[in-house]
């Protein structure tokens, strides 16, 4: 069989580099999670806005319990967003067979 001089994927692969398309994604990410934080919590904070803006609309009004619901959804969801745009920013330091990084010698 022959075999191939070209290293596999895994091998001499060093950590992802920042680049700059990282860079502006997680900053964009940073200020889109900051925005659907801020709009949580606004509804978790007031939710008599939240039942006013929907009482405008051609369906039934949202009640003070789906308000405070929809908060929370929209601050989980931005922090989610956050920490994977701050994943993106972070610089990775290159691990020796451990997912948290080298071992202790």
């Amino acid at each position: 069989m022959s075999e191939s001089k070209a290293p596999d994927h895994g091998e001499d692969a060093g950590p992802p580099r920042r680049t700059a398309k990282r860079v502006i994604g997680g900053i964009v990410l940073i200020l889109f999670a900051g925005a659907l934080l801020f709009g949580g919590i606004q509804a978790l904070v007031d939710p008599d806005a939240v039942l006013a803006r929907s009482s405008r609309t051609p369906r039934s009004a949202d009640t003070e319990a789906e308000a405070k619901i929809g908060g929370l959804l929209l601050c989980s969801f931005g922090l989610t967003v956050l920490f994977y745009g701050v994943f993106l920013l972070r610089k990775k330091n290159p691990s020796e067979g451990s997912p948290f990084g080298k071992a202790p010698e």
